[in-house]
């Protein structure tokens, strides 16, 4: 039986890094009070509330995402080429990443995002695809919607040794992400693992920073292309390391313990205990840090047979960031939909190019959006009212985000103005 409309949510937006919580302000933003299912505090999980930056120390690299000693007054009074403003310029720090996440929250919740802290562990997409979809939590709370935004994002590979989780995250010295950490390792000595592209790209983007990086590989063959390979070998700084894996991590009291409570009685990384994978003879290299570059794996578990996916299980979807119906779905018309009414992704769950916090946020950004159209013309269409009389184009959806201004200047959110034109059509139809 179909449930009534009020027990089903305008949209649910499933993981809460910056792609999910992006896409719950937008849609706050347009009055649809989102829902977003976050995930828990668990630590042992990827899907950790928050996303992968909670493992970030510091973020130097998201537009605006600095912490300013300055207040609006003395900011706006700053002149950024003089004196004093180089000095501004010059003290910038990064904000942690659990501090970017919680903002983002906060924000998110200040224009009515409703939060969920509990994992999706079900979720039916096949059997009524453009009417609503059935999601279950790890209490068995059930929960339908029209529309669903999925930001579940991706899990670095790890080692798998026990002393890794000892030193992962914030400040510990084991990182899977050297656009986001690297900055913290100038000048010192770090490894990358891995023999993929990724980690020849993670070892030349940190030979630019660092004063030398250990390439650790567990073979002596590459999946790595020849251009990137190439490239890390022709590089001075970078000195590799082959048929050798990492068996364990020694640590050293953390340099920020003195200063900082978070990190009394912590140890970051010393050295890394490599083991030959020839001989089994074990060595030690001297680290400050350790980068692993061995690969993500997206969280689409719940989504296979259902979802389209390339091989590696990355969502696919088309211009509109709309999900693509797998070719197995046991629904016959859910097979043969060119994409899925009403679902949308977002993120790195759908992206295993860029893996940007910023990147994340922009398509969290526009899925929202598009959710925001998809809502508002099923519900113009519901309310009959004709196309001409009401302008839900993109371009006037987008704008109407532009501004807090907005409702001064009559631009309100569209499902607004869908329901104010279906109140003047049904007067007219009445007279």
């Amino acid at each position: 039986m179909k449930p009534e409309n009020s027990s089903i949510e305008n949209v649910i937006i499933i993981g809460s890094g910056p792609a999910g919580y992006t896409a719950a302000l937008y849609t706050a933003r347009a009055n649809l009070s989102p829902l977003l299912i976050a995930g828990s505090l668990d630590p042992k999980t990827s899907r950790i509330k928050g996303g992968q930056l909670m493992y970030t120390s510091d973020i130097e690299n998201f537009p605006a995402g600095v912490r300013a000693e300055l207040s609006e007054d003395e900011f706006q009074g700053l002149h950024l080429d003089s004196d004093a403003g180089a000095d501004y310029i010059a003290g910038l720090t990064g904000l942690s990443g659990p501090n970017l996440m919680k903002r983002m929250e906060a924000q998110a919740r200040h224009f009515g995002a409703r939060m969920v802290e509990e994992f999706v562990t079900e979720i039916d997409i096949c059997s009524a695809p453009g009417e609503y979809y059935v999601l279950q939590t790890q209490s068995g709370k059930e929960y339908r919607a029209h529309a669903v935004i999925i930001a579940t994002g991706a899990a670095a590979r790890t080692l798998g040794i026990s002393a890794e989780e000892k030193f992962f995250g914030q400040g510990g010295g084991v990182s899977t992400c050297a656009t986001c950490d690297g900055h913290s390792y100038r000048g010192k000595n770090v490894a990358v693992i891995g023999g993929g592209d990724s980690a020849m790209e993670e070892a030349s983007y940190l030979a630019r920073l660092v004063n030398k990086v250990y390439l650790i590989h567990r073979r002596e063959e590459f999946r790595a292309s020849k251009i990137m390979l190439k490239r890390a070998e022709e590089n001075p700084k970078i000195e590799f390391l082959l048929n050798k894996v990492v068996a364990d991590i020694k640590g050293k009291p953390h340099p920020a313990a003195a200063h900082n409570k978070f990190f009394e009685g912590k140890e970051n990384v010393a050295a890394a205990v490599l083991k030959d994978m020839q001989t089994g003879e074990t060595s030690e290299v001297p680290l400050d840090g350790i980068f692993v570059a061995i690969g993500h794996t997206p969280n689409t578990e719940l989504f296979k047979g259902q979802l389209c996916m390339d091989e590696a299980g990355y969502l696919i979807y088309d211009q509109h960031l709309r999900a693509l119906p797998s070719p197995t779905c046991e629904n016959a018309k859910m097979r043969s939909l060119e994409y899925v009414p009403g679902v949308f992704v977002a993120g790195d769950v759908a992206d295993h190019v860029y893996r940007q916090a910023i990147t994340a946020a922009g398509m969290g950004c526009a899925a929202a959006i598009e959710a925001e159209r998809y809502l508002a013309e099923n519900l113009a269409s519901e309310k009959g009212i004709p196309p001409e009389a009401l302008d839900i184009s993109m371009q006037s959806i987008a704008q109407s985000h532009w501004s807090s201004e907005r409702d001064a200047a009559g631009d309100k959110p569209v499902i607004e103005r869908v329901e104010e034109v279906a109140e003047v059509c049904a007067i007219e139809h009445n007279k």
